[in-house]
């Protein structure tokens, strides 16, 4: 099968000396004829099963919808094996006659096995190629293969569409917070280590929408050293870094109350400074000091909420996320990856120590001292 050609390409080849048309833009895509293209919204990178070195790439369209009283068509999973994403990509055409059109990614998933041998090959293949976008989200497979995620979705009406909906969704205490191609990359080239979002691959139950045998589920954040995987933060530990990092606010947390049968609190604001110090010049230590504040979402088995109840909740408020912002940060020193920025946030804050904190910094941050204070604050209702 092959790629529908048109006589109009070579018109316009034969007059792009005279459109004043740079090299640039000379090679950007060829245009075609819409019902002939197939927009892909998702694109997974794996390790080829049984052959290091290749990958295996797949990419899924999101439903499409038929015009008049035609019927509407199914996603569109495509998969292909080669020594590179771009060899890989340029074989898809060669299966059928639509042309498929990377243009419309907006996320991009990487196997648990990719992401051990990095990404950095796959981000800058991302930033060269003319179609690919590193406003792209990118997501990390838990566990998992990012092909088995997107052929899974086809039934459930694409890859695409459930992606943007947990994007949407990731201000929710389940949900991580998306990322960027462009802002991983740029953490990365700042100190060699990121978050990414990471997805799992969970057997449907009743109730989840799920219309196959699987679905997709946020699952923590995956911990990127040296552009490579590293660990996972889990839960705990992604409340933690959401909490560092500012991307709590949204998140809803339930407490069981003594006088209360059940309690949700939506998370509001959360304040964070950090304080380093020095002894005769030497790094000594960081104090982080966090304040979350929260609202009352929902009271169930109460008509209110005493003031006795509110302090409980406070209390509890704070244990919880001192605990997780305790994980998160013995996650990164036991790394030796400060995939939180805590250097560079030091720095803001005791601009005056700035040359010191990057020379002592990277080599002194998996033992440096560090002290936490967590308060919380729940508005009164």
């Amino acid at each position: 099968m092959r790629v529908k050609k048109s006589a109009v390409l070579l018109l316009c080849a034969a007059l792009l000396p005279l459109s004043g048309c740079s090299r640039a833009e000379a090679a950007l895509p060829y245009a075609h004829e819409i019902e002939d293209t197939v927009l892909m919204g998702a694109l997974g990178v794996d390790l080829k099963e049984g052959a290091p070195g290749r990958v295996a790439v797949t990419v899924s369209s999101g439903g499409r919808s038929g015009a008049g009283d035609s019927p509407g068509q199914s996603p569109v999973v495509l998969s292909a094996q080669a020594e590179t994403v771009s060899a890989a990509c340029a074989e898809m055409q060669t299966f059928g006659s639509d042309f498929v059109f990377f243009g419309d990614v907006e996320h991009v998933l990487v196997g648990e096995e990719q992401a051990l041998t990095g990404v950095m090959s796959l981000l800058g293949h991302m930033a060269r190629d003319p179609e690919l976008r590193l406003e792209a989200r990118l997501w990390v497979i838990k566990d998992g293969r990012a092909g088995d995620i997107l052929f899974d979705a086809a039934s459930d009406g694409g890859a695409p569409d459930r992606l943007t909906a947990l994007e949407t969704d990731a201000e929710l205490a389940a949900s991580p917070a998306p990322r960027t191609a462009r802002e991983v990359l740029s953490d990365l080239l700042d100190n060699g280590c990121a978050l990414l979002p990471a997805l799992e691959r969970r057997p449907a139950r009743t109730g989840d929408g799920a219309e196959g045998e699987y679905t997709v589920a946020g699952a923590g954040y995956a911990i990127l050293r040296n552009g490579a995987l590293a660990g996972w933060t889990g839960e705990e530990g992604a409340l933690g870094a959401d909490l560092l990092t500012g991307d709590a606010p949204g998140r809803i947390l339930e407490f069981a109350a003594p006088s209360l049968a059940q309690t949700a609190l939506r998370l509001t604001e959360v304040k964070t400074e950090l304080t380093p110090s020095f002894t005769d010049g030497t790094l000594a230590g960081l104090a982080v000091t966090c304040r979350i504040e929260a609202q009352v979402a929902e009271l169930r088995g109460a008509d209110g909420l005493s003031e006795e109840g509110r302090i409980w909740l406070e209390e509890r408020l704070a244990q919880t996320g001192e605990a997780a912002i305790h994980t998160a940060l013995d996650l990164a020193q036991t790394l030796d990856a400060d995939y939180l920025h805590l250097g560079r946030k030091a720095a803001l804050a005791a601009p005056w120590r700035k040359a010191e904190l990057e020379t002592q910094w990277k080599a002194g941050f998996a033992a440096l001292p560090i002290s936490l204070t967590v308060t919380g604050q729940v508005a009164r209702m």
